[in-house]
C-alpha cells in the first residue's frame, strides 16, 4: 500500500477526532501536526491510533506510539505495522 493510499484511508479516520479541520481533503498532508496544526489532544491522537488499528487489522506496538507528532507519522506507523502483519505468531 503506497504512503497516498494510506493518507486516503487515514483522512475519514483523522477528521472524526477533529474540529475546524477544512473540508478539502488535501488539507491534510504528511507535514499536517496532530497537536499544533488539528488541534488534537493526546486522548484524539490514541482514538485514532484504536481506529487504525481496527480499520487496518494492525497491532501498533507501544514502542510506537512516543514519536507521533505528525499525519506522516500516522502513515509511517501503518506502512510498517501492516508490513509486519502476520510475521509474528
Amino acid at each position: 500500500m503506497t504512503a497516498h493510499d494510506v493518507l486516503r484511508r487515514l483522512t475519514p479516520l483523522i477528521r472524526t477526532h477533529t474540529e475546524g479541520l477544512p473540508p478539502d481533503p488535501a488539507a491534510l498532508t504528511a507535514e499536517t501536526r496532530l497537536e499544533q496544526d488539528l488541534r488534537m489532544d493526546s486522548m484524539a491522537i490514541v482514538h485514532v491510533l484504536e481506529d487504525i488499528e481496527d480499520t487496518f487489522d494492525v497491532v501498533i506496538p507501544d514502542e510506537r506510539l512516543a514519536g507521533v507528532y505528525s499525519v506522516g507519522d500516522l502513515v509511517d506507523i501503518v506502512r510498517t505495522s501492516a508490513g509486519s502483519a502476520g510475521r509474528a505468531a
